[in-house]
């Protein structure tokens, strides 16, 4: 078998190792292109091309993740149905490159964005580089950060202040959803019913259900902080 698409192995993926740090840092002069050239994509030809090109990196990750657990004979309803805030937040971001959305950008922005960074900065993730669950994990959560990324720099899109509770009552009312959801399968999608195993965030916020309160409180704090510099934007354009 291909060693890269391989269930058991052999070492594990190590936080801020060399592989991880330059996967950051790549994201990082990503950004910076997208901004450099943010006059290019612009243009219809190239705007339409780079987001059919994130679309597809995107529909295509999570299709070979769900393959992959098929593949393996691994797939349950109770662990791999998409419904995990990363994959609501990829399909929310494919369907904003697709109709550019106000209300979804909003959501894919505070919602998409704050929770993939965190998953990429603290990674819930057991295969190391370079098997294949290691390139999903990270280009998925990328494509998310650089979908708001590109409508903000690109398409101008910029959050309110209201944007932040609008996002924030959504996040609330899916994971309602999701914790009924836990109790009718005994499952744990976005950790609700138990923090994971591997050395993240959760590590640090106590136990259950304290743990659900801490990430409450970093979740509207993460929000308040990526608003931060729309705070100054908005302010100035009121008074131009």
């Amino acid at each position: 078998m291909n060693p890269y698409l391989t269930w058991t192995i052999d070492e594990t993926f190590s936080l801020f190792s060399k592989s991880h740090l330059l996967v950051l840092i790549g994201l990082s002069i990503l950004f910076v292109f997208t901004y450099l050239f943010r006059r290019s994509l612009r243009k219809r030809r190239y705007n339409v091309s780079f987001r059919i090109i994130v679309i597809l990196l995107l529909l295509l990750s999570e299709a070979s993740f769900h393959l992959w657990f098929i593949y393996h004979g691994e797939w349950r309803i109770t662990t791999t149905l998409p419904l995990q805030l990363s994959s609501i937040s990829l399909f929310l971001a494919v369907i904003l490159l697709a109709s550019k959305n106000q209300l979804l950008f909003d959501i894919t922005f505070f919602v998409g964005s704050s929770s993939a960074l965190l998953a990429m900065i603290t990674p819930e993730l057991t295969y190391p580089f370079p098997h294949y669950r290691f390139f999903h994990f990270f280009i998925a959560h990328g494509a998310i950060v650089v979908t708001a990324w590109f409508m903000i720099v690109v398409e101008s899109y910029y959050p309110t202040y209201k944007s932040i509770w609008k996002a924030f009552f959504v996040l609330n009312l899916y994971t309602t959803l999701i914790f009924i959801v836990n109790g009718l399968l005994s499952s744990n999608y976005m950790f609700l019913m138990e923090k994971p195993m591997s050395n993240t965030i959760y590590s640090y916020l106590g136990n259950w259900p304290w743990y659900l309160l801490s990430l409450e409180v970093i979740a509207i704090t993460l929000f308040h902080l990526l608003y931060l510099p729309f705070a100054f934007i908005n302010r100035k354009e009121r008074t131009v």
